[in-house]
């Protein structure tokens, strides 16, 4: 079994939850996912597993509520992603308007930028600031080609 599974099973122990089947086909996928997943998203992959929908909401909010997984909100829509093995507290989105897809920036000189302006925010007005979330939207490279080639 995954290591980060397992951590996650020692987490829910600690704090009185069971590790029920359809809990840990859910943590299993929060864990081996890389991308954002709507909970209708979630199942819709698990219910061919037995899980159902109901079932799904009630472990988001727990595993939410625990800091297993994130929320992120773009254009009232929620999206969840695997938080708690995230070393990193600055989450860069991009939702394109046309296809919808969510991208997270990952890169070096972006972030180093951005934890310069917290920085800046914590020294000028005294906040301790833990966790940066920014969501862009526009329109994606792949439909800018597909609408410049019609």
């Amino acid at each position: 079994m995954n290591q980060k599974v397992i951590d996650i099973e020692n987490i829910l122990k600690s704090r009185g939850y069971k590790l029920t089947e359809s809990r840990k086909k859910m943590v299993e996928l929060f864990v081996k996912t890389d991308v954002h997943l709507k909970p209708d998203d979630a199942y819709q992959i698990l219910r061919k597993e037995g899980v159902s929908l109901p079932t799904v909401y009630r472990n988001i909010d727990m595993l939410r509520e625990m800091g297993i997984i994130k929320e992120i909100t773009l254009e009232n829509d929620r999206y969840y992603e695997l938080d708690l093995f995230s070393g990193k507290k600055m989450h860069i989105h991009f939702k394109c308007h046309k296809c919808g897809i969510i991208k997270e920036y990952d890169s070096s000189e972006v972030k180093r930028m951005m934890l310069e302006q917290r920085d800046f925010l914590e020294k000028t007005y005294g906040d301790y600031i833990e966790d940066v979330s920014i969501v862009m939207q526009g329109i994606c490279e792949t439909c800018r080609q597909l609408k410049s080639q019609s």
